[in-house]
């Protein structure tokens, strides 16, 4: 028997590309405290894990709270790891990931950083696949019988038609002149949201699972004391600001897209202080938390909280379930700007409570868009300078049309989770 011999390269598998670069921000700083977002782009292959690694150049920076990844600190070592919902990052895609800390000293910026040991340079590196070879013999032929026939094929019934559906009007009918910006938006969205339809803590998902109603609780960072007037007017002001985004859902009157919510009533559960005499009531109209301190800061009590508590279990609650609070309001002596996302939003005191009756509290406003999904635009403007909107910060100082259907846009990308 003749047998041939034939040399086969065998392809050794390829190493994954690695490649990362990474844009570190601080948002927001105030006296001993600041806010930071870091971006991190995937420059190689897909990856279904990670963990981001950096130093602070200072020792007295440390993170006290931080969202989308797992943080820890070790010294001035600090590693944020991914969490079971937003481990896979594709090639050329990013993700972002946020903290807030201290420092006493100075608050420079890291200078290096890590993604899964390697390096980010804003370089790929590409390993080469290698082959090797090996000798085999190749089979003797074997003969092939011809080939049946094939029966011809019987005619298929000629189709009946039906009636074509009557269309409906798309309720995506932003003006003319926003439909390409709008588009814009929600494309750097989903190049730049880790994962922008699978988080489940927007204030959609709060606002649905409460059936329309959203609860406050009041983070007091400050010496000042609060009077009983006073803390009844924190709550008319947020149900005035919270419905003016609500109202952006509605066309004359109406829920826009199935929108399920005419008026939300927004309630404050709670207040939280260093010292209760801070508070000046005596009756029980809402829950008292003292001296729980957390990023150096009166904080509600974490089995209320829907931050803390996704999935809805408040067993842990005293009074349970109705005394939950979707959403902190941090109110900060001295501080400036402002931050917001899914936890609630923080503004400063003074700004706030000297505003209690003002039509358009614009910087609470910007900040609940954040809780809504609504991105920020320190880097980029979407109008090309031809207007202001409230998510812009500093370009307006009330909702415009823009922010509107930017809202809209979110709910109906997202609106499909809860059967709408």
């Amino acid at each position: 028997m003749l047998t041939a011999v034939s040399t086969v390269a065998v392809l050794k598998p390829a190493l994954a590309a690695t490649g990362c670069s990474v844009d570190y921000q601080v948002t927001s700083e105030w006296s001993g405290g600041f806010q930071g977002s870091v971006t991190l782009t995937n420059l190689g292959d897909p990856i279904t894990e990670w963990n981001l690694g950096f130093s602070f150049p200072d020792a007295t920076q440390k993170i006290t709270q931080g969202w989308n990844a797992t943080w820890s600190q070790s010294g001035t070592a600090v590693v944020a790891t991914s969490m079971s919902w937003n481990g896979s990052i594709a090639g050329n895609s990013k993700i972002n990931i946020g903290f807030t800390g201290t420092f006493t000293a100075a608050n420079p910026k890291p200078a290096a950083f890590t993604l899964n040991d390697s390096k980010c340079t804003g370089a790929v590196t590409t390993p080469s696949a290698s082959t090797s070879t090996s000798v085999a013999a190749s089979p003797t032929p074997s003969k092939t019988a011809p080939a049946s026939p094939t029966a011809s094929p019987t005619a298929s019934p000629t189709p009946t038609a039906s009636a074509t559906p009557t269309a409906t009007a798309d309720p995506w009918n932003p003006p003319s002149t926003l439909v390409k910006p709008l588009a814009a938006v929600w494309a750097h969205e989903e190049s730049t949201y880790s994962d922008l339809y699978g988080f489940k803590n927007y204030g959609w998902d709060q606002l649905v699972a409460n059936a329309g109603t959203i609860n406050y609780c009041v983070r007091w960072d400050s010496t000042a004391h609060v009077t009983a007037a006073q803390r009844d007017a924190v709550q008319v002001a947020l149900q005035k600001q919270y419905q003016k985004w609500m109202d952006a859902m509605l066309d004359d009157g109406q829920g826009w897209d199935n929108w399920p919510y005419k008026n939300v009533a927004v309630k404050v559960v709670g207040w939280a202080v260093r010292d209760r005499a801070q508070l000046e009531w005596t009756d029980d109209a809402v829950d008292v938390y003292v001296n729980d301190i957390n990023e150096d800061a009166p904080q509600c009590g974490e089995p209320c909280g829907r931050f803390f508590h996704q999935d809805g279990n408040y067993s842990g609650c005293t009074g349970g379930k109705a005394h939950h609070y979707d959403n902190s309001l941090w109110l900060t002596a001295g501080f400036e700007g402002g931050a917001g996302g899914d936890w609630g939003q923080r503004i400063g005191a003074e700004y706030f409570m000297s505003n209690l009756t003002t039509e358009n509290i614009h910087i609470l406003l910007h900040e609940m868009g954040h809780t809504y999904g609504l991105d920020d635009f320190y880097d980029w403007d979407p109008l090309n300078g031809t207007a202001g909107f409230i998510m812009m910060a500093g370009s307006a100082t009330q909702i415009t049309d823009f922010d509107k259907w930017m809202l809209r846009d979110f709910w109906r990308h997202l609106k499909s989770r809860y059967g709408l």
